[in-house]
């Protein structure tokens, strides 16, 4: 290992091309949009956190992942119904604030 840690493996041509898109809208080279993403990353404290605990948790979700049944699952629209689906007139029917009641 060198001074900077491990080399890390090259992007495929089609994710450069979109780091490269996603440097170009911020415009920034796509080395330094990559390494301020990276610089970024190393301070969120979930990462962190998760860093932290990774021999111990990614073990226990890999488990538990590797364990539903997912061939079941209905990933379509109808699976995930509106849990409180509104009407035009529902809308309507809500107090205005700032009016007198």
């Amino acid at each position: 290992m060198d001074q900077n840690g491990s080399q890390v493996p090259p992007f495929e041509p089609e994710e450069y091309a979109r780091v490269e898109a996603a440097a170009n809208i911020v415009g920034k080279s796509p080395e330094d949009f990559v390494r301020d993403a990276a610089l970024k990353a190393a301070d969120d404290p979930f990462l962190k956190a998760l860093g932290r605990t990774r021999d111990r948790v990614v073990p226990q979700l890999a488990e538990v992942f590797a364990t539903q049944d997912t061939s079941a699952a209905d990933t379509s629209t109808a699976a995930w119904p509106d849990p409180a689906p509104l009407g035009s007139r529902d809308l309507h029917e809500f107090p205005r604030h700032g009016h007198a009641a």
